[in-house]
């Protein structure tokens, strides 16, 4: 059985047909560009940014980008659902091929299934939309247990995935961050919503951004969606698909989620074309394509680890640091120590036990708790709903899958059901409703000087297998507003501040009702859960974390 669903790693055609593309070379010959580029005469060399801290405003943003492009329209994402608002962007995505958009996908397959297959394969269909998937697992893909076995026990290489999170128009103006596409990333789930962070960059950064797009496109493993199904759609599917993705986008703009993505004060924004872009100096940090292929190779399998490394090392004065799955490792322990002797104030915004979706990954944090806050680290952890949390809780655990999913990747959460659904109104969260809420955005913050947004996790995975990408942006207004951010999430209404009582002991303080309120143990945790996690990272290396 095993060596039946391991045999489809060995099928993986690349020798298949795929044409070698780039980004569009002039932007400036479209609407998009030429307005960008009016707008950046008064900052020449800079590019612009626009944080996008809320759903609302990050769904939006690519709602109206994809309806604004003319000539091109790149997607590289990790996973891309095939839920409300993700059905949404793929019917907007059709439009825009229908009006002459040339439209390149490019997906990471761990998170495809056999009806997600279908549907991008049907979009494919379309003569102005190509789809490929980025290091596949091969052609048998009907199994549930096909994909993590194979990550078990298949090729080294399948155990590093496409993390990188990019959505560029026109080559003129992209969007980069941790958000994947999805309603919990959007703020649209009755379930579970995460806080994360993406930024709209536009002027020479794009072009960066681009590139790097072209490089992993161009990839041997990036193999078209095609030459990995056994059942090709055919045009009456295509009808079929633009008739349900019709029905999807009339439900969203009647639903409550819709009428608040409509009085998105963004979306006025862009339309009018007054968004209040922060103008700076960056760069774009990213792995290689081959990183999974090459992990033995320091030049390809740390390049962005070493390149952001090389970053925060020159900071002076102070760290703040947003990573939900906080795994630093020996080396990164040592590397916050030797900014600790120098007076480098750190403070990190990460997960708690109860909030965090990769369980596994919260014990390699747990590990290295008590030796960040021996080095003077502040360490909040973010609450699971950012408000309370009813008693009725989902039980922790779940069937094979979801175990593979933590195991590897990152899975369920250890609540399935709490007390807050995340809302957004204009820059700032609030919360209430029926849901729960979980950490997802991954910055950091420099001397209030420089800013880094990205898909980057401060754990091993992010180092040494998944290839990643990021922006660096040196602008102290950008800094600021993003600092702001940071307090705002550290505040204890919505995070756990974490001390040591003693060498040893920890203490979780937080307010609730105005008064402080301690926790001796992981706050709002079960014996049963902490017992079966500490079992469960026993069978997991750290590196896989």
């Amino acid at each position: 059985m095993l060596l039946y669903l391991l045999n489809g790693c060995a099928t993986i055609p690349y020798d298949y047909p795929r044409p070698v593309s780039s980004a569009l070379y002039r932007p400036e010959g479209t609407a998009l560009g030429q307005k960008i580029q009016a707008r950046a005469v008064n900052h020449p060399g800079a590019s612009g940014f626009y944080l996008l801290p809320t759903g609302i405003d990050a769904f939006a943003a690519r709602a109206r980008l994809i309806d604004k492009a003319e000539k091109t329209l790149d997607l590289q994402y990790y996973m891309f659902h095939d839920d409300l608002t993700g059905k949404f962007l793929f019917d907007r995505i059709i439009a825009a091929a229908d009006r002459g958009v040339r439209v390149r996908l490019l997906l990471d397959d761990w998170h495809l299934t056999k009806k997600t297959d279908f549907l991008i394969a049907t979009l494919a269909l379309h003569p102005n939309i190509e789809v490929r998937v980025f290091n596949p697992f091969g052609t048998q893909r009907s199994s549930v247990l096909a994909r993590p076995l194979k990550m078990a026990f298949g090729p080294n290489r399948l155990r590093g995935r496409m993390h990188n999170k990019a959505f560029i128009v026109d080559n003129s103006v992209a969007i980069v961050g941790g958000r994947n596409i999805g309603d919990e990333y959007f703020g649209a789930s009755s379930e579970a919503n995460f806080y994360d962070m993406d930024i709209i960059v536009l002027g020479p950064i794009t072009r960066q951004v681009s590139a790097i797009f072209d490089d992993y496109w161009n990839c041997v493993l990036s193999v078209p969606i095609n030459a990995l199904i056994s059942i090709r759609p055919t045009a009456d599917d295509l009808r079929s698909v633009r008739r349900d993705l019709a029905t999807q986008r009339e439900r969203l703009q009647k639903s409550t989620y819709g009428l608040k993505v409509q009085e998105s004060n963004l979306l006025k924004r862009i339309d009018a074309g007054t968004v209040l872009i922060v103008w700076g100096q960056a760069q774009v940090l990213s792995d290689d394509p081959l990183k999974c292929v090459n992990a033995d190779d320091p030049k390809r399998s740390a390049k962005m680890t070493q390149e952001l490394k090389g970053i925060i090392e020159k900071t002076r004065s102070e760290v703040l640091m947003v990573s939900p799955y906080l795994v630093p490792g020996e080396a990164g322990v040592q590397l916050v120590k030797q900014m600790r002797d120098r007076g480098v104030t750190i403070k990190i915004i990460t997960n708690s036990f109860v909030s965090t979706d990769v369980p596994v990954a919260q014990m390699g944090y747990m590990h290295y708790r008590q030796d960040l806050l021996r080095l003077g680290v502040e360490l909040y952890e973010m609450k699971p709903t950012l408000v309370h949390l009813q008693q009725e809780r989902g039980q922790f655990g779940g069937d094979v899958l979801r175990f593979f999913n933590s195991f590897f990747q990152g899975g369920s959460s250890l609540i399935q059901r709490s007390a807050s659904l995340i809302q957004i109104s204009g820059s700032s969260l609030q919360f209430g409703g029926s849901s729960r809420g979980a950490l997802h955005a991954k910055t950091f913050i420099l001397d209030r000087q420089t800013v880094f947004v990205g898909s980057f996790n401060f754990d091993p995975r992010s180092m040494r297998l998944d290839t990643q990408n990021g922006v660096v942006i040196r602008s102290p207004e950008l800094a600021n507003q993003t600092a702001w951010l940071f307090a705002e999430g550290a505040s204890p209404a919505r995070t756990y501040r974490v001390t040591l009582l003693g060498d040893h002991d920890l203490v979780w303080v937080t307010e609730e009702k105005g008064q402080e309120v301690r926790f001796y143990q992981e706050p709002m945790s079960r014996c049963f859960q902490r017992l079966t996690l500490r079992c469960l990272s026993w069978l997991t290396p750290e590196s896989m974390l």
